[in-house]
């Protein structure tokens, strides 16, 4: 008896545990509200709109650098895959291929790059397909989004 009594116990907690991952929110490119509203909930302060196409895009902006989130993927401008984030920096004398490789040897997520006028970009994907992500999950890759802004900032010495 005393050891049917542990069984349960162990089986009852499993299940709590099984229940409580189910009951996560779920993020998705599929609802752009979603993505806006977890980014006010990380203190952002964000805008929806729509891109030259008609998708969805949040502008936002990360202390005083104005940044995109770009919803890729989508089917009639909803019902979408995937998201980028996209900052850009218009620098007085640019910033040299050589440095833009330097960033992007050395960085795993966000990836940069130098527009024909020599001003650097970043951007950071984010796969949001079929069952998307979790909400801990992607505060985290806001936060991540908010660091790798600081560092690249301090690397272009904006």
């Amino acid at each position: 008896m005393a050891f049917q009594s542990k069984l349960f116990s162990g089986l009852t907690a499993v299940a709590l545990v099984a229940s409580s991952t189910v009951a996560t929110a779920q993020i998705t490119a599929r609802d752009p509200d979603a993505i806006l509203q977890a980014m006010l909930d990380f203190d952002l302060i964000a805008k929806m709109g729509r891109d030259e196409g008609g998708d969805p895009r949040i502008s936002s902006r990360i202390s005083d650098t104005k940044f995109w989130v770009y919803f890729y993927g989508c089917e009639d401008n909803r019902n979408c895959a995937s998201i980028m984030f996209k900052a850009g920096y218009d620098l007085n004398n640019g910033i040299s291929a050589l440095k833009i490789n330097e960033w992007n040897r050395d960085k795993r997520f966000v990836k940069a790059y130098i527009d024909d006028e020599g001003d650097p970009f970043i951007e950071f994907d984010v796969n949001l397909a079929y069952d998307g992500m979790g909400e801990k999950n992607f505060m985290d890759n806001l936060d991540w989004w908010r660091l790798m802004v600081e560092d690249f900032e301090d690397f272009i010495e904006w």
